[in-house]
């Protein structure tokens, strides 16, 4: 049976750079997708999530995760291995990996690097992406823990690994050293 992977985490957490390391590891024939694909995808009117998101932002957000399912539908009827990176977390991750129940032995890869590690690598990439998160006068720190606070809804199982410190090849061979038996959903 084919697998498929979802990797979630913050931002910067790494899921980009691991998701087609791994799906190269899985395969061939795999094939990865990122969800900030369909973020970007809306180029008129685009919602961003925000701690008190609009009821445009979550409909845009719910497109997004859905559309990264029926891609991950589509490799996976071609009988290909998929692996999905996107920033999910509660309910999501459970209605996302359930829907393929019946097509692939799917599994969970929470990266949790240390809030010092995020910053770290936010700063690095020049990036911004915490900034609807900041609260007055907080810093980046204090953002990615606000945000972080959406994890404690995702439920418990698959693999969560801390990543702090580890390179994106330790990574992926911590992901696979089971066979991917500890990220099973």
């Amino acid at each position: 049976m084919r697998k498929v992977v979802l990797i979630i985490g913050m931002q910067a957490a790494g899921k980009s750079t691991i998701a087609p390391l791994l799906a190269a590891s899985l395969g061939p024939p795999a094939a990865t997708i990122d969800g900030d694909v369909f973020f970007h995808a809306v180029v008129a009117g685009a919602a961003v999530m925000t701690p008190e998101p609009s009821d445009e932002a979550v409909r845009q957000l719910q497109l997004r995760y859905d559309a990264t399912a029926l891609v991950a539908r589509h490799y996976l009827e071609a009988g290909l291995d998929f692996v999905c990176s996107d920033i999910m977390m509660g309910d999501d991750v459970t209605r996302w990996l359930d829907s393929f129940a019946d097509l692939a032995e799917p599994h969970l890869v929470v990266l949790t690097p240390s809030v010092d590690s995020i910053v770290e690598r936010e700063l690095a990439r020049g990036s911004n992406s915490y900034r609807d998160w900041q609260p007055p006068g907080g810093t980046l720190a204090d953002a990615v823990k606000v945000l972080q606070t959406g994890l404690a809804d995702t439920p418990r199982r698959g693999l969560w690994l801390d990543t702090t410190g580890q390179t994106p090849d330790e990574t992926v061979a911590a992901i696979v050293e089971d066979d991917l038996k500890s990220s099973l959903w």
